[in-house]
């Protein structure tokens, strides 16, 4: 198919170009530009860090264009001549552009969610086939704690957020113009993406990278303390959180691999696809994992009751994470009838969250740290 891709840059979406350049397909990537780069310098840098071996002189302006917009601008920001080729030269849509960050101002995703989907699908009416596959998050279930089915969303539950309110709107925009203008539709709702299962690679924006540099810091502070005293002190540092909810963590490849399979799935349009991990991780777990792989004998969770009794050090941590902290309380759970049936034999079960892929994760963040330490 020749493929219109927003969002060609960020976390997710370079993982699903990779992906979809492998499979044949051609693809036109929508790159916000950046001072002191070009677009096309910017995505191949983006690509080569995520997969150095991947030959993109194989790819590029044969099989992969790039063009400098923003979804967040008329038209993407492409000028007339531009934007109807762009749109009359591709199948369908895959519109994966939006900010995650959890606590801007609203206006933001105003612009940038709910504006740049309604222009995403502008765009959509002029493909070859009038189609559109919207990257949604499993989280537009805001604050229900049940089951949540794939085709479900009410704009009327609680949310934790603005960036989950943004979310659902834009998801209901694009069902409203699937049912109203003939848009042909597909809603993929991941979970929390982590990193690459294989070398735990993530985008520095992302925010288990940000908590856990965020723990590394911490730890430091702590040790540095500890070493200073020359008395006998414990590095003891608690997280508040209840330690048996369950976290939807989804590997960045694995989500990109599904994705490119519904694509190219007849059954899969006009429906909503839970991309979420069958077998969530406990928190309580997911605790320990990262105890070890940071090799921090005293890091734990414990319950909100132990709020009066937090140190210094543990309370500035707290204010600094609080926007995740609401996640560590209750989730639902994402049912997967849908994926399940599309999919069939097609649908493999993503690698659990083990030991060794925390690890991988923490370790990738760990020389993150360690260059900015040298760099401060």
């Amino acid at each position: 198919m020749n493929i219109f891709l927003t969002g060609a840059s960020g976390f997710l979406g370079t993982a699903l170009l990779r992906d979809l350049l492998l499979k044949g397909h051609s693809v036109t990537a929508l790159v916000r530009p950046r001072h002191g780069t070009t677009v096309r310098h910017y995505l191949g840098c983006r690509l080569s860090e995520y997969d150095p071996e991947l030959p993109l002189n194989k790819y590029l302006d044969k099989t992969l264009h790039v063009a400098n917009g923003d979804v967040s601008h008329k038209n993407f920001g492409l000028n007339a001549k531009e934007y109807l080729h762009y749109a009359n030269s591709a199948d369908i849509l895959i519109h994966n552009a939006a900010t995650t960050v959890l606590d801007t101002d609203w206006k933001v995703y105003e612009q940038i969610n709910i504006g740049g989907t309604r222009e995403a699908i502008k765009f959509a009416s002029h493909t070859r086939q009038k189609s559109i596959v919207q990257t949604s998050s499993a989280y537009v279930a805001g604050d229900r704690t049940d089951t949540v089915y794939e085709d479900q969303l009410d704009l009327a539950v609680g949310f934790r957020n603005n960036y989950e309110r943004s979310k659902a709107i834009s998801e209901s925009d694009v069902r409203n113009a699937g049912a109203t203008e003939g848009i042909r539709f597909m809603i993929l709702r991941p979970s929390i993406i982590i990193g690459d299962t294989q070398s735990g690679r993530m985008s520095e924006d992302h925010h288990l990278f940000n908590f856990i540099l965020r723990l590394f810091w911490a730890r430091q502070m702590i040790y540095k303390r500890l070493n200073a005293s020359r008395t006998q002190h414990d590095d003891r540092f608690r997280i508040l959180g209840n330690v048996d909810v369950t976290k939807n963590f989804i590997p960045v490849d694995y989500v990109a691999h599904l994705i490119s399979i519904l694509i190219e799935t007849k059954g899969a349009w006009g429906k909503s696809f839970h991309l979420t991990h069958p077998h969530p991780i406990r928190l309580g777990t997911l605790g320990t994992y990262i105890q070890r792989a940071m090799d921090w004998p005293g890091f734990t969770l414990c319950p909100m009751e132990t709020t009066k009794d937090l140190s210094p050090l543990e309370r500035r941590f707290f204010r600094t994470i609080k926007i995740y902290e609401q996640y560590f309380w209750d989730e639902p759970t994402f049912d997967q009838s849908q994926l399940k049936a599309v999919l069939g034999k097609r649908l493999t079960n993503p690698s659990p969250i083990s030991q060794e892929a925390v690890n991988r994760l923490v370790r990738f963040v760990l020389e993150k740290f360690q260059s900015r330490k040298n760099i401060r």
